[in-house]
């Protein structure tokens, strides 16, 4: 059984990410940042399977225009994945998609400004020991926060194989998982998951280390912005960052890491900000590099909305499923910039997403991501407090 990057799969999925990310630019070949393997055991340390994973990373610092994430959301379509709608961060320009075909995934990453787009992808756990094995629900790169040190990333309890049934005397039948959480044959610790994350009970995130008193203070950006780590000099280019950044490891010994980066303009250079979250031991991670100045483009500007069709004039988007309202969101609708659904909460696909002030019309439009667009450029102008 080959374990290898030169197994089927591995070749499959290096050849389709790069053929992807090199769609997007004519001129610019994608870089493979990095390419490694995660073990996958149960209760003895020697690995049942291995996954294989690649970091593919495609843009740059000087262009006067760059694909967005809707771009390489579409980009991933055409070449038969599926792939879900963007969902996008605080920071202009930032989001985060995935995508799917059979059993290989993708994650999708693009930071603020004019910089790098990244995939990681995974291919399916291959088993090495020639027993039929279900996947397991995570491994250590695929998990939002650390993997979970009961069930290593299953999401199974590994005493009973995930039957729920016991063979100990005295068990009545019964595996002791039957009491946890997640019902029988569950991990005891994360349930059905396979990883600890920012959602689980504080006393696992404690355990786990989330609660790291050494974790990069949070600034008044909001809690995923960092106070600035001491600025490196170091690289020509955002993507030499990047490759730096993902060959770095942890205090603990771990390189994995989901980065986040953000390209901003200081004086006479431009800055390149990574952060991410420890894989192994759940700490804050934060890196600054100074790049050569190049003028960072202004962000294009957002489509026109569609005319009322009722009455011709300019319309304002409908905020939907409105809960905790953001305080830009909120000045916005004290504006009149936006207005918000009479659904309040309730979400419907065939909800109108705009509404004349004009005439007060309102209707849905087809094109939802021009409406998440504007909306986007709205709320970036206003302040966030």
């Amino acid at each position: 059984m080959q374990v290898g990057f030169d197994c089927e799969e591995a070749v499959w999925l290096r050849s389709a990410l790069l053929e992807i990310a090199a769609t997007l630019y004519s001129d610019r070949r994608p870089v493979m940042v990095r390419q490694w393997i995660d073990p996958v055991r149960l209760h003895d340390p020697e690995p049942v399977g291995h996954r294989f994973l690649f970091l593919v990373a495609v843009g740059g610092d000087d262009r006067p225009a760059s694909p967005d994430i809707d771009d390489v959301v579409d980009a991933f379509r055409a070449a038969g994945w599926e792939a879900h709608e963007p969902r996008y961060g605080r920071e202009p320009g930032t989001g985060w998609a995935e995508a799917r075909r059979e059993d290989f995934k993708t994650s999708i990453d693009a930071g603020a400004g004019p910089g790098v787009l990244t995939f990681t992808g995974w291919t399916p756990v291959v088993f090495t020991t020639g027993r039929q094995l279900r996947q397991p629900q995570h491994t250590l790169s695929t998990v939002y926060g650390v993997l979970c040190r009961e069930c290593h990333g299953w999401g199974a309890c590994l005493d009973c194989d995930g039957t729920g049934r016991g063979t100990e005397p005295g068990s009545y039948g019964r595996c002791w998982c039957h009491g946890g959480q997640g019902g029988p044959g569950a991990c005891i610790e994360c349930g059905l998951s396979g990883q600890i994350t920012e959602s689980s009970p504080w006393h696992l995130l404690k355990s786990y280390g989330f609660a790291d008193a050494d974790a990069p203070d949070a600034d008044a950006d909001g809690p995923d912005a960092f106070r600035m780590p001491p600025i490196e000099k170091a690289h020509g280019s955002n993507i030499d960052a990047l490759t730096d950044v993902a060959h770095r490891t942890c205090a603990c010994g771990e390189f994995r890491s989901r980065w986040s980066n953000q390209l901003r303009e200081a004086d006479d250079h431009l800055v390149s900000l990574f952060t991410g979250r420890c894989r192994g031991c759940a700490k804050q991670r934060a890196y600054a590099f100074m790049l050569p100045h190049r003028k960072l483009p202004p962000p294009p500007p957002p489509p026109s909305p569609p005319p009322c069709p009722r009455c011709a004039q300019v319309p304002v988007p409908l905020v939907r499923g409105l809960h905790f309202p953001g305080s830009a969101t909120m000045r916005a609708l004290e504006l009149g910039l936006v207005e918000a659904s009479d659904r309040g909460c309730e979400v419907r696909p065939d909800d109108p997403n705009w509404r004349c002030p004009a005439c007060g019309h309102a209707w849905q439009d087809a094109d939802e991501r021009r409406r998440a667009r504007i909306l986007r450029s709205i709320l970036a102008d206003l302040p966030a407090s």
